[in-house]
């Protein structure tokens, strides 16, 4: 057996748990991957490099799958395992002094073996592989430590192959990234891995795998550490201006054109809007776009009849709940 079974109950999953992770992180070794745990923080702490935040991508789960453990091969007791190369993911969640950061929140999600997401947008979403659970999540202890078991992504148009991470830890920014496989041939023309300008960075998240030995179905293993900035994260700034008549701005008659800018997102993000009007709460929809290379998304139109009103504009970024969001923006709109 390459990996774990899939647990029945609380206590026997955290039994199979322990003893997988041992197990794991055996397999590791011998497949000749560097342990982070060989080393110290002190010793390395002036080489670690920031992981680069990517777009969080189309295919974020809406909503949840009924299994979201860190086995992603079987759902819940199912007997049926997902098809494609078991691949084992590792790693620690790291600040910028080589610390472990407790408590996050590790998710990852990614293609089935044919390159369809778990997600109602994806076009192979009624063909996708029913067996495989697509969405996983791990909360770090003390090393920081994340264990994940899935299958090699499948490739689809316009993408290398590539695994979304996303990490919520506390006290600290919500972060997004992808993950890449070393020797990939698609990795040298995929536009959001060479969006990475800083070559340093971009080399962090190109990890090697390889083969397990001594595994009887080809299992491979690789191991990414996540260094997390302790920075606070980007503000947006949102500006509108009147395109008709500038003296109005930030006042609006029915009628006039407006232009909408959000600027100091991250290259890439989608942009959300959340709208009031009249002390009405509207919610949030979108995305209207994403913000290109310099972090600036910019949105124009006209104000009609049923706009006028007392409205508030809040820029949300990233996702629909994303705590990244601007400062809310006031606006009048009049009939005349």
């Amino acid at each position: 057996m390459d990996g774990p079974m899939k647990p029945r109950g609380a206590n026997e999953k955290m039994m199979i748990r322990n003893s997988n992770r041992r197990s794991f992180l055996k397999k590791i070794g011998a497949a000749g991957a560097t342990s982070i745990f060989l080393q110290t923080p002190e010793l390395f702490a002036e080489q670690l490099t920031l992981t680069p935040s990517q777009t969080e991508g189309p295919y974020y789960p809406p909503t949840l799958p009924l299994d979201t453990d860190n086995d992603l091969v079987v759902i819940n007791n199912g007997l049926t395992a997902a098809v494609g190369q078991i691949t084992y993911l590792s790693g620690r969640v790291l600040n910028p002094n080589g610390e472990p950061v407790r408590n996050a929140y590790v998710e990852i999600w990614h293609a089935d073996n044919s390159g369809r997401y778990f997600h109602p947008s994806d076009p192979g979403y009624a063909t996708r592989d029913q067996s495989f659970q697509g969405f996983g999540r791990f909360i770090t202890a003390s090393t920081g430590e994340y264990y994940f078991r899935t299958i090699k992504p499948g490739l689809y148009t316009g993408r290398t192959r590539h695994i979304h991470f996303k990490v919520k830890a506390p006290g600290m920014p919500e972060f997004t990234s992808q993950l890449y496989f070393l020797g990939e041939p698609g990795n040298a023309n995929d536009g959001v891995l060479s969006g990475i300008s800083n070559a340093k960075q971009r080399a962090t998240v190109i990890v090697p795998f390889a083969a397990i030995e001594g595994s009887t179905i080809a299992a491979i293993a690789g191991r990414w550490d996540i260094v997390l900035s302790n920075s606070p994260a980007t503000i947006p700034v949102m500006a509108i201006a009147n395109t008709t008549n500038a003296a109005r701005n930030p006042a609006f008659r029915a009628g006039d054109s407006w232009r909408l800018d959000v600027t100091g997102t991250s290259a890439g993000a989608p942009v959300y809007l959340h709208l009031w009007k009249d002390n009405v709460d509207f919610g949030v929809s979108g995305p209207y776009g994403t913000s290109d290379s310099t972090g600036t998304w910019s949105l124009t139109g006209g104000f009609g009849a049923n706009d006028v009103g007392a409205w508030q504009l809040q820029a949300v970024v990233g996702t629909s709940n994303s705590a990244q969001t601007s400062a809310p923006l006031a606006l009048n709109i009049s009939a005349n």
